[in-house]
């Protein structure tokens, strides 16, 4: 079956990929992911032209995460980019009921599509000589992917480098790691399964 092979400059952060696709006729619209920004993209292949096409929203998600107060701009960032996707999502901060977290959570949880788990660096795991042996995100964090488990949401999920996912995710096929020593850079992957999950 026939290659089509694309060199795009995103948009957004004007990096250079290549995208292909597996095809039988070369489509008149190919659906870009950069690699760099995970920014979405229709890219024409008659007129040469990539331009963002931000999806109508398509599903409500309960988003766990573990961002300090100096992180929130990277939390802003991954909510923005989400919403092109046509994914809305809701954090347990956004409930104004004087209700335990606990309840909130489970109305979170209970009301979404489905959960989205974003979990950073906020403890340490040190051995016997005080040296880091890795990181864990806030133990409410497990507790709520315990609970979205045992709900039968489904459980997609970015979890920074060096973080212990946990033991749920462990077995789940959808949990994809990111970075930011320097920037927010996620992998490509969960994107493109986020876009097969959604039916986009």
């Amino acid at each position: 079956m026939p290659k089509f092979s694309y060199r795009l400059c995103c948009p957004n952060c004007s990096a250079e990929s290549t995208f292909s696709v597996l095809q039988q006729h070369e489509p008149l619209t190919v659906r870009a992911i950069c690699g760099d920004c995970c920014y979405p993209a229709i890219y024409n292949t008659q007129k040469k032209t990539l331009e963002l096409l931000p999806e109508p929203v398509k599903k409500k998600a309960f988003l766990i995460h573990s961002a300090k107060p100096g992180e929130r701009n990277i939390l802003v960032g991954f909510r923005e980019l989400l919403r092109l996707y046509g994914v809305n999502t809701f954090v347990i901060e956004e409930d104004p009921r004087s209700v335990d977290w606990l309840q909130k959570s489970l109305d979170g949880i209970t009301s979404s599509d489905f959960v989205l788990a974003f979990l950073t660096k906020r403890h340490q795991f040190l051995d016997e000589k005080g040296s880091i042996v890795g990181w864990k995100a806030p133990d409410k964090c497990y507790d709520e992917i315990a609970i979205s488990f045992a709900l039968h949401k489904d459980i997609l999920a970015l979890v920074e480098k060096e973080v212990d996912p946990g033991r749920v995710l462990e077995t789940r096929s959808w949990c994809y790691r990111f970075e930011k020593e320097l920037k927010f850079r996620a992998d490509p992957d969960f994107f493109v399964f986020l876009v097969s999950y959604l039916g986009i």
